[in-house]
């Protein structure tokens, strides 16, 4: 399969089988790696809502709060990946969504207190990422 022109280089689109109809939320302030990961995902067949920001993430999650992961950056201007999560947690209606975080400079203590349930450091493959979506939804992903 060729490469859409859209997917930047370097990622795969031969990866793990992810089930259709996993919803995916992806959050980051660089336009080029939010729509990068997300065309990725759709390709996949995965449903993708994209933000750009921790509060149009946390407005998303609540419009749609079936979803099966949230894919973090943690550093954006205005409101980061830090605030998301914190409000995140304080709200029971989405508190239960899984979060996979990835980040250039991880520090472990701000990290610990977030509850996270992955953390990838960049730069990461799309694989890694792929097999990490996977163990938060409901399949028996195997490799293609």
């Amino acid at each position: 399969m060729a490469r859409p022109a859209n997917v930047p280089l370097g990622f795969s689109t031969r990866s793990l089988r992810l089930p259709a109809g996993v919803s995916v939320l992806v959050v980051d302030d660089v336009h080029a790696t939010r729509a990068g990961l997300a065309e990725l995902l759709r390709l996949r067949g995965l449903v993708v809502h994209e933000a750009a920001n921790g509060h149009d993430a946390l407005d998303l999650l609540r419009t749609y709060p079936e979803t099966s992961v949230v894919v973090l950056d943690l550093r954006m201007p205005q409101t980061d990946g830090y605030w998301f999560r914190e409000q995140q947690l304080q709200d029971p209606a989405i508190s239960h969504v899984p979060v996979i975080v990835f980040t250039g400079s991880p520090d472990s203590e701000p990290l610990a207190r977030l509850q996270l349930s992955h953390v990838l450091l960049k730069p990461f493959s799309v694989d890694v990422l792929l097999e990490a979506i996977g163990r938060y939804c409901d399949t028996d992903a195997g490799t293609s």
